[in-house]
């Protein structure tokens, strides 16, 4: 009955804690509403801790940056919601820096230690945000499956405009998570 009981708590908390805080934020008039999931300790996204689907924003990341790190660009392009555009960037990001130079940024990917202090989220878009000011990876969510949204800037819904406004605020020190 007591371990019932603790597996029950132990579920509550989970699903509490995978809804995040919910927030406001004023900005230029407007107020957006989001919310805000903590990871204590920040997230570092590595090759080996944890698993590669599309399951979860940090999942997502992990297969996108598993595959660019074994030069499998068209298995990357294929978790961005536009394949086609991001293989094109990449391919002319490939001819303006030389095939080494190429190579040997990808081969890093997973040596950076970026860390992921907080996830946002409004509606189906997710940030997470990295502990570098101002820097996040917006992801979408459809039919429960993680994109990487690459929508070019003039076409972004009011939604990522308002995620990437609060990573912004964050990183200018104008909005606290904690």
């Amino acid at each position: 009955m007591l371990m019932a009981k603790l597996c029950f708590l132990l579920l509550l908390c989970l699903s509490l804690s995978a809804q995040g805080i919910s927030r406001t934020y004023a900005s230029k008039g407007r107020t957006i509403s989001y919310s805000l999931l903590v990871f204590d300790p920040p997230t570092t996204i590595t090759a080996g801790n944890g698993e590669m689907n599309q399951s979860t924003p940090i999942n997502c990341v992990r297969l996108f940056w598993s595959r660019l790190s074994n030069l499998d660009i068209n298995g990357a392009a294929q978790l961005h919601t536009d394949p086609q555009r991001e293989i094109d960037e990449r391919t002319k990001y490939k001819e303006r820096v030389g095939e080494q130079v190429y190579k040997e940024m990808h081969a890093r990917i997973f040596s950076g230690g970026e860390r992921f202090p907080y996830e946002l989220v409004i509606g189906n878009l997710h940030a997470l945000v990295s502990d570098k000011p101002g820097t996040l990876l917006l992801l979408v969510e459809r039919d429960g499956r993680f994109w990487i949204d690459n929508t070019k800037s003039e076409q972004r819904s009011q939604q990522a405009n308002d995620l990437i406004t609060l990573v912004n605020a964050y990183g200018d020190g104008k909005l606290k998570f904690q």
